[in-house]
C-alpha cells in the first residue's frame, strides 16, 4: 500500500507538471532561443524578399465577349432551365479545348521565340529581336529545344547547342545559310540590333504545335462574367505585356472566326453535295455528247424514218413515265434508308427527287425534329427529358413515313409493271424497226433528263452560296484586349506578409519543440512541482565561462550566490541541524550537476558563522573536494584511513580557511562500495563528530553507483542537488525511488545554478545584495574579513 501511495504521488506529480504550461519555462525557453528566432523571421523574411527580387512579374491582359445564344428550350416548353449556364460553360470548355488551340496556332506567328540571357533571369524578346531566324528543320528533336547565339559584332555572331555529350559551338556571318543534316538556319539582323549588344548572349527555341497548345492551355483564363448577360472575360498570363495583348486579341479574332465556321457548317454540306451531283451529272451528259458526235459522224444524218419517229416518239413516253417511276422508287427507297438511320433530308424540288406532297410534308416536319434535336444537344444530355420527348416525336414521325412510303412503293411498283408490259406490246410491234434508231431515241431522252437537273443544281447552289456570304457572327467584343500595367504575380505585400507570419509561425513552432523537447528541470516552482521534499535555496548560475565551480563565497561576499548559501545554511537551522546532527551528505544523480561545488561552499558559509567544519570527500571514484581548495589527493585520505594505512589526524587537511578543514578522497580503491559499509567508515564519522561542529559528506551520485545511497543512511541531513538546465525531469524518479526504499525523513533538496527567469526565482538571491562587485571592493572585502576572523582567533 505505501509503494502504492508513492506510485500515486510520482504519476500525479509528473502528469501537474504536463498539464499546465510552465511560464518560467516558457520565458527561458524564449531566452535561450532568441538568436534561433531572429534568425528563423529573418531568414522567412529574406526569402520573401529574394522571392519578389528574382521571380519575374506576371501580367495579365483580358478581354470581354458577349455571347449572342438562343435558347432552345423554348421549343420544348421548359422555360429557360438555366440555359445560359449551360451554354456559357459550353463555350468556355470549347475556349479550352485543345482542338480550338490548334486553331489559335495556325493564326499566331509563334513559331520561333527570342529570349535575352540575365545575371539570374531571362527575358523573352518579342518583337524587338536583335536578329531574326529563317529555318528550315529535317531534325524533329531540335524542337523546343534552346539553341545560344552570341553576337560579336555586327557581321558575325557563334552558334552554339548541347549535342550527343558535347557542345556544338562555330562562328557565323549573319546572312550566310548555314546547312547541315538536321537543319538549315538564315540568321540576319534586324532594325533592334544596336552597337552595344556585342557579346551579348541569346538564345533562341523552334516551337512545335504541342508546345504552344500547352503554352497556351496552361496560361488561358476564361471566366463567366454575368450569366444574365451572356458575357465572358478572356484572360491571358505571361511576361511580355505586348505577347499576351497579342495573344488575347488573336484568340478573339479565331473565335469568332470559329463560330461563324460552324454556323455556315450545314451550308458547306449542302454545297458539297450539290458539287458532287453536279459532277457526276457533268460526266453523264458529256458522255451522251461523245455518243450524239459519233452517231452523226457514222450514219451521215441524226434523221430517221418517220416510223421509226412515231416509235421513238411513243417509247420515249413510255420509257419518261419509266424512269420516273424508277426514279421515284430509288428516291423513295433512299427516303426510307435516310429515314431510318434519321439523317437529314435534303427536298429540293430536282426532277429526279419526286417525293408525294403527303411524304414530302411529313419528311419536312421530320428534318424540322431532327435540326431541334441536335440543338438541344448541344445544351442538354441524351438522357434528359427534353431530348427524350423529342426522341419519341422523332419516332412516330418515322413510322408514320414509313407507311406512306410502303403504300407508294407498292403502288410504283404496279405501275412499272404496266409501262413495262405497254413497252413490250410496242416492241413487238415495231420489232422491225431499227436497232440504231432505238438507242439513239433513248440516249437523247436521257441527255435532255440530265440537262434540265443540272441547270436546277446550278441555281440551287448559287442560292447556298449567296446565303453563306450573308452570314455574321452573333458573338460581340465588348471589351477588347489592352497592354497591361501592374503585374498580378508576385504580389508584393502577400509575399511580404506571408514571410512575416511565416517566421513567427515557424518561430512559434520551434519554440513548441523546445518547449516539448525540454525535458531538463528549469526552475525551482518545477521542482517543487516534481517533487515533494522541502527545498532549502537555489543557488544562481554564475556565468557560462567557468559555471558553478570553485570557492565562490570566499572571493565575491556580496554576490547573489553567497547570498544563497546563507539562506540555505539559514534554513538548515530549522531543520534541526543541531550538536546531535552534525552529519550532513550531499549527493546528486549523476556527475556535473554541482554536488561538490555545494558541498565546499556551503561549508565555508557555515565555518564563517563561527562552527567548526569538515568536508570529506567520500566519492572515492571521482574525487573533487581537493581541487576545489587546490590541494593535493595524496595517499593520506578517506581511503588509506579506512584500511588502516593512516590515523585520521593524519589525513585531515588545513586549507588554510578559518575553523575550516577538508578530508581527501586518497587513492581511488578497487571496492568503495565495500569500504563504505565498513566498520571503520562508522568509526570515521563518529571521530569527526566529536572534533567538528558539522561534518559534510560529499557523496558519489546515486544515479550511477551505491556508495551515494550508503552514505545517506549514515546522514543527519542527506541534501540531494539538482542543477537547473542540466538535470532531466526523470532524474526525480531517482529520488522518488529512493524515498520508497530508504527512509530519509530529513531529506531536503539545493537546485544549483539557477538562471533567473522570475523574481521568485530570484527572491532568495537578490534581497538584500546585488551581483558581484567590481574585484578590487571584493577583495577588500575578503580581506577585512581576514582580518577581523584573525583577530577573533587571536582573542
Amino acid at each position: 500500500m505505501r509503494n502504492e501511495q508513492y506510485d500515486m504521488e510520482e504519476v500525479g506529480a509528473e502528469s501537474g507538471a504536463l498539464e499546465g504550461l510552465d511560464l518560467n519555462k516558457i520565458v527561458l525557453t524564449i531566452k535561450k532561443n532568441i538568436p534561433w528566432i531572429i534568425l528563423i523571421v529573418l531568414s522567412t523574411n529574406i526569402l520573401a524578399y529574394l522571392y519578389i527580387r528574382y521571380t519575374r512579374p506576371v501580367y495579365e491582359s483580358t478581354s470581354i465577349l458577349r455571347l449572342d445564344i438562343k435558347s432552345e428550350a423554348n421549343i420544348l416548353g421548359f422555360g429557360n432551365l438555366n440555359q445560359n449556364l449551360d451554354n456559357l460553360a459550353g463555350e468556355i470548355e470549347l475556349l479550352k479545348s485543345n482542338l480550338f488551340f490548334s486553331k489559335v496556332v495556325d493564326v499566331i506567328d509563334m513559331d520561333i521565340s527570342y529570349y535575352a540571357y540575365g545575371r539570374v533571369l531571362y527575358q523573352e524578346r518579342y518583337g524587338n529581336s536583335p536578329f531574326r531566324v529563317e529555318y528550315q528543320l529535317k531534325d524533329r528533336s531540335f524542337y523546343d529545344r534552346p539553341i545560344d547565339i552570341e553576337i560579336i559584332n555586327n557581321e558575325q555572331f557563334v552558334l552554339s547547342y548541347p549535342m550527343e555529350g558535347e557542345r556544338f559551338s562555330r562562328a557565323y556571318e549573319f546572312g550566310e545559310e548555314i546547312e547541315t543534316p538536321a537543319y538549315r538556319f538564315v540568321v540576319t539582323l534586324t532594325e533592334h540590333y544596336r552597337p552595344d549588344f556585342k557579346g551579348t548572349a541569346y538564345y533562341f527555341t523552334i516551337n512545335s504545335d504541342q508546345s504552344l497548345v500547352s503554352y497556351l492551355s496552361s496560361n488561358l483564363i476564361v471566366e463567366p462574367v454575368n450569366f444574365k448577360a451572356n458575357t465572358i472575360k478572356v484572360g491571358f498570363q505571361g511576361y511580355d505585356k505586348q505577347k499576351i495583348r497579342d495573344l488575347v486579341t488573336v484568340i478573339d479574332s479565331v473565335y469568332l472566326a470559329y463560330t461563324k465556321e460552324k454556323k455556315n457548317q450545314a451550308t458547306e454540306q449542302k454545297i458539297s453535295f450539290l458539287d458532287e451531283q453536279l459532277g457526276l451529272i457533268e460526266e453523264r451528259l458529256s458522255k451522251y455528247e461523245t455518243y450524239f458526235e459519233n452517231f452523226t459522224i457514222a450514219n451521215k444524218t441524226a434523221n430517221l424514218q418517220s416510223e421509226i419517229g412515231k416509235a421513238i416518239v411513243m417509247m420515249e413516253e413510255l420509257d419518261a413515265r419509266k424512269f420516273q417511276m424508277q426514279n421515284t422508287l430509288e428516291s423513295i427507297g433512299n427516303l426510307r434508308e435516310k429515314v431510318e438511320n434519321e439523317e437529314l433530308i435534303f427536298t429540293e424540288p430536282t426532277s429526279f427527287l419526286q417525293y408525294p406532297e403527303d411524304v414530302l410534308q411529313y419528311v419536312q416536319q421530320l428534318n424540322t425534329l431532327l435540326n431541334q434535336r441536335e440543338l438541344i444537344l448541344a445544351s442538354y444530355k441524351e438522357t434528359s427529358i427534353a431530348v427524350k420527348l423529342k426522341d419519341q416525336k422523332i419516332d412516330l414521325l418515322k413510322q408514320d413515313i414509313l407507311g406512306l412510303i410502303q403504300i407508294y412503293d407498292a403502288q410504283f411498283h404496279l405501275q412499272l409493271e404496266e409501262i413495262e408490259e405497254k413497252k413490250q406490246e410496242i416492241e413487238e410491234e415495231f420489232v422491225q424497226l431499227p436497232s440504231k434508231g432505238t438507242q439513239y431515241g433513248k440516249n437523247q431522252r436521257y441527255y435532255n433528263l440530265y440537262e434540265e437537273i443540272f441547270l436546277s443544281l446550278i441555281q440551287r447552289k448559287n442560292e447556298l452560296e449567296i446565303a453563306k456570304a450573308g452570314t455574321v457572327t452573333d458573338f460581340v467584343v465588348l471589351l477588347p484586349a489592352t497592354i497591361p500595367g501592374s503585374p498580378v504575380a508576385p504580389e508584393k505585400f502577400t509575399v511580404l506578409g506571408i514571410g512575416a507570419v511565416s517566421g513567427i509561425i515557424l518561430s512559434l513552432m520551434f519554440l513548441a519543440v523546445g518547449y516539448v523537447l525540454n525535458d531538463k528541470i528549469n526552475s525551482q516552482s518545477e521542482l517543487e512541482r516534481l517533487t515533494g521534499a522541502p527545498i532549502l535555496g537555489a543557488v544562481p548560475f554564475k556565468g557560462k565561462k567557468n559555471g558553478n565551480q570553485g570557492l565562490v563565497v570566499d572571493k565575491f561576499p556580496k554576490s547573489s550566490i553567497s547570498e544563497a548559501f546563507r539562506s540555505i545554511r539559514t534554513n538548515m537551522q530549522f531543520m534541526g541541524l543541531r550538536n546531535d546532527k552534525k552529519v550532513i551528505s550531499i549527493t546528486s544523480t549523476v556527475g556535473s550537476e554541482g554536488k561538490t561545488f555545494v558541498a565546499c561552499n556551503l561549508g565555508y558559509v557555515i565555518a564563517l558563522s563561527g562552527q567548526k567544519v569538515v568536508i570529506v570527500d567520500v566519492d572515492l571514484r571521482k574525487p573533487k573536494v581537493h581541487q576545489v581548495f587546490a590541494a593535493q589527493n595524496g595517499k593520506k585520505g578517506v581511503s588509506t584511513y579506512l584500511i588502516g594505512e593512516y590515523k585520521l589526524e593524519e589525513c585531515i587537511m588545513d586549507v588554510g580557511i578559518n575553523r575550516l578543514d577538508i578530508i581527501s578522497a586518497g587513492p581511488i580503491p578497487p571496492n568503495p562500495s565495500e569500504l563504505i559499509v565498513s566498520q571503520a567508515f562508522m568509526d570515521m564519522l563518529e571521530q569527526l563528530k566529536e572534533k567538528y561542529d558539522v561534518v559534510i559528506l560529499d557523496s558519489p551520485p546515486v544515479g550511477l553507483v551505491t556508495d551515494g545511497v550508503l552514505v545517506m543512511e549514515n546522514a543527519d541531513i542527506p541534501l540531494y542537488v539538482f542543477r537547473a538546465n542540466y538535470s532531466k525531469r526523470n532524474f526525480v524518479h531517482t529520488l522518488t525511488k529512493m524515498q520508497r526504499t530508504k527512509k530519509f525523513p530529513n531529506l531536503a533538496l539545493i537546485l544549483n545554478g539557477l538562471t533567473a527567469t522570475s523574481d521568485s526565482d530570484y527572491a532568495n538571491t537578490k534581497y538584500g545584495y546585488g551581483y558581484y562587485g567590481t574585484e578590487e571592493e571584493e577583495k577588500g572585502v575578503v580581506d577585512k574579513l581576514k582580518k577581523l576572523m584573525g583577530m577573533q582567533s587571536n582573542q
